[in-house]
């Protein structure tokens, strides 16, 4: 699916430059000449991104990007100032209303590039993300059973067929008894003869013989029934325990089974802590890599775009690992021994001149702690993009402490210490300093 741009600038000129760039990425691109048209654009449509000029006739590009970011509906669309304006206070004013970042209008395709797949817009990170929402979206209405809800059912399975088992035996020993009674009272109490049929002459001559042979037909019944009966007996006893060992048998799967779900969760365990510990070494070492190159030069800026370089590519080795926390940024500024430059600044003395011969050693504390907080616009940028290009997992704190925490501690007085030599504890101290800070689960 194609993503649209919005480009709002008064300049058609800047309009159809910018417009060329991103169409080599396959962007579709809409035009606002004014503020006003942007936000009845806006009413109606959802670009993917919007780059706003600053000065336009009406409404100018800050109250622009105010108005859309207080309404819902917009707030969320990135928003690039594109626009002539420069520096380190515009930046801020353009991220505190709620812009990502800053462009200028001679803007490099390479840059522009950076700036679409930081926010996701074009490449690979864009495709992932939409297929990263997806199989969100199924897990999220899906049903995965845990292995705990697993045990439980099985459980249930086993004594539901136990209970059938039983059921069944019970009604086979009992039906076994009631066949076998029915049939020794019917061979003992057979129907009645009709009266008529009855030889009574007969009979009341063989009384007594009569009585004799039913006394001894029923004596071999009853031995015939109790035997039965016994047989009957040692059959439900037999029955009863095959239903014992079938139980036994049954409970020692159960517990099989449950001693086998609680070694897997002890593996599982052990696992989940190794793979902890060795990431916990593993972003050690990252940190520990990364402050090998962490002082900055005299005249550098300390978070410029040496220091991009580093942050970006530790930012990419931390999702590797799917690291979730804090990248503390420290900058150190180191006491210089320095002399006045003729065009009215400060540069490091040429020479043997002697540290107490310096027009001035280092800055004041807030002199200090501002010139630590020091960034290239691109530095910017990518710290303000952070949310966006990794979920909110990897936040950043940029922290100046100046020159109150020295790393080494310069010579006790300046008087009979070269200068060359004083600078050269002050450089190791003019330094930036990275700490990572997991989140704790």
């Amino acid at each position: 699916m194609r993503k649209t741009a919005l480009i709002v600038d008064d300049s058609k000129t800047a309009r159809v430059v910018l417009e060329k760039m991103l169409e080599i990425h396959d962007l579709d691109v809409d035009h606002a000449d004014s503020a006003e048209s942007a936000l009845s654009y806006l009413s109606e449509n959802r670009p993917d991104i919007i780059f706003m000029d600053h000065e336009m006739p009406g409404m100018d590009g800050f109250e622009a990007v105010s108005a859309i970011k207080k309404n819902p509906a917009t707030a969320t669309i990135p928003i690039m100032m594109y626009t002539a304006q420069e520096g380190e206070l515009y930046v801020g004013q353009a991220r505190a209303l709620g812009a990502v970042g800053v462009l200028p209008k001679e803007v490099e395709p390479v840059e522009l590039s950076k700036v679409l797949e930081s926010l996701r817009v074009i490449g690979e990170d864009a495709e992932r993300r939409e297929h990263y929402d997806e199989a969100e979206e199924d897990y999220v209405t899906g049903e995965y059973p845990s292995l705990e809800r697993f045990d439980q059912d099985l459980g249930v399975l086993i004594q539901e067929l136990f209970d059938q088992q039983r059921a069944i035996l019970r009604r086979d020993l009992r039906d076994s008894q009631a066949r076998i009674a029915a049939r020794v009272a019917d061979e003992i109490n057979p129907p009645d003869a009709a009266e008529g049929d009855r030889p009574e002459r007969w009979f009341d001559r063989n009384r007594t013989f009569v009585s004799q042979a039913v006394l001894a037909i029923a004596a071999v019944f009853a031995v015939g029934f109790a035997w039965l009966y016994w047989k009957a007996e040692q059959s439900g006893e037999v029955l009863l325990q095959q239903n014992i060992r079938l139980q036994r048998a049954l409970e020692s799967r159960t517990d099989m089974g449950t001693r086998g779900i609680l070694q897997i969760d002890q593996q599982r365990t052990e696992y989940g802590e190794a793979l902890e510990s060795a990431r916990a070494v593993a972003l050690r070492s990252l940190e520990w890599a990364v402050n090998q190159t962490s002082q900055y030069g005299f005249d550098e800026l300390p978070l410029g775009d040496f220091r991009l370089s580093v942050v970006s590519e530790l930012a990419g080795r931390l999702a590797e690992l799917d690291f979730s926390g804090v990248v503390r940024i420290e900058s150190h500024v180191g006491n210089f021994c320095m002399s006045a430059s003729a065009t009215g600044g400060y540069a490091l003395p040429d020479g043997d001149l002697m540290a107490d011969q310096c027009d001035q050693i280092g800055f004041g504390p807030s002199e200090a702690d501002e010139l630590g907080l020091r960034q290239s616009v691109a530095f910017a940028n990518f710290i303000n993009l952070a949310g966006e290009r990794d979920d909110g997992m990897i936040r950043y704190e940029i922290v100046s402490l100046g020159n109150s925490s020295p790393l080494l501690p310069y010579p006790v007085t300046a008087a009979g210490t070269p200068a060359s030599e004083w600078n050269q504890v002050a450089a190791s101290n003019n330094r930036v300093d990275i700490s990572l800070y997991p989140d704790q689960p």
